[in-house]
């Protein structure tokens, strides 16, 4: 398997193309003009994105990319940002990468 699949709030987030699936939209989070973005972290980050792939009724962020960007004229400092493609797995897809995840982390 391409990237390094994982999994939260039951969608998978892979920072590589998918290679089987349905392609349905580019998703965003953006954390920076959020109350209290200095104590966000990636999870803030991942949360927002998985809400937004199940309302598209999507099992998956496939493209994710993430990381933190700093502002000047603010109180806080340090803020996260995210986004990917949302995707539709197949239910033989995505329990095969469940079960891939479950092996690797497993050890």
């Amino acid at each position: 398997m391409r990237g390094y699949p994982t999994v939260f709030n039951g969608v998978i987030f892979i920072e590589t193309p998918i290679v089987e699936g349905q392609r349905i939209s580019a998703v965003s989070a953006d954390l920076s003009f959020k109350f209290g973005a200095q104590l966000k972290n990636l999870n803030d980050v991942k949360s927002d994105l998985a809400r937004q792939a199940t309302s598209l009724d999507c099992n998956c962020v496939c493209e994710f990319t993430y990381g933190q960007k700093s502002r000047w004229l603010a109180i806080d400092d340090v803020a996260y940002f995210g986004g990917g493609v949302a995707a539709k797995l197949s239910a033989e897809s995505y329990r095969d990468i469940i079960e891939y995840i479950r092996q690797r982390d497993s050890v």
